[in-house]
C-alpha cells in the first residue's frame, strides 16, 4: 500500500509539473500563435483573453488526469462520478450567469468545472483513499513505535 500511495503522489507530481510547463508554454507562445487566426487586428485582440484563460484550464488538467486515474484504478466509481457531478453543477453555474453568454464565461464555466473537479480528486486522495488510509494508519504505527521506544 505505501509504494502504492509513492507511485500516486508521483503521478500527481509529474501530472501537475506537465501541466504548468504546457500551461507556460502556451502563455510563451501566444505572440507566436495569435496571428495564425486572423491578420484582422481586433481578431487578434480578442483571441488574447481565452488563450489566458485556456492557460489557466491547462494548470487544472495535471491534478484532474492523475486524480481521474488514481480513482479509476482504486475502483472508486461513486467518488469520480460525485466529483465529476459538483464539477458539472459548477460549470452550468457559471453558464447561468451573464457571463456564461460570452466565450471568457464559456471558458470560465471551464475552469470552474476543473477546479472543482480538481479540489475533488485530490481532496479524495489526501484524505479519503484508501492509499491515504494506509498511509496515514502507517505513520501511526510508526509514531508508537517511537513512543515506545522513548519510553522503554
Amino acid at each position: 500500500d505505501l509504494e502504492a500511495t509513492r507511485v500516486a503522489d508521483r503521478l500527481f507530481a509529474f501530472g501537475c509539473l506537465v501541466a504548468a510547463v504546457l500551461a507556460a508554454a502556451q502563455i510563451a507562445l501566444l505572440p507566436v500563435v495569435v496571428p495564425f487566426f486572423s491578420t484582422v487586428p481586433e481578431v487578434r485582440d480578442a483571441v488574447r483573453s481565452p488563450a489566458k484563460i485556456a492557460a489557466l484550464v491547462q494548470l487544472t488538467n495535471g491534478v484532474i488526469f492523475a486524480g481521474e486515474g488514481v480513482l479509476l484504478g482504486l475502483q472508486r466509481f461513486r467518488a469520480l462520478a460525485a466529483v465529476t457531478a459538483l464539477g458539472v453543477a459548477a460549470m452550468a453555474a457559471v453558464l447561468a450567469t451573464p457571463i456564461g453568454a460570452q466565450l471568457d464565461g464559456v471558458l470560465f464555466s471551464i475552469l470552474a468545472f476543473h477546479l472543482v473537479q480538481g479540489i475533488g480528486v485530490l481532496a479524495h486522495h489526501l484524505r479519503l483513499s484508501p492509499l491515504a488510509v494506509a498511509w496515514r494508519s502507517r505513520q501511526q504505527r510508526q509514531e508508537e513505535e517511537e513512543d515506545k521506544k522513548a519510553t522503554s
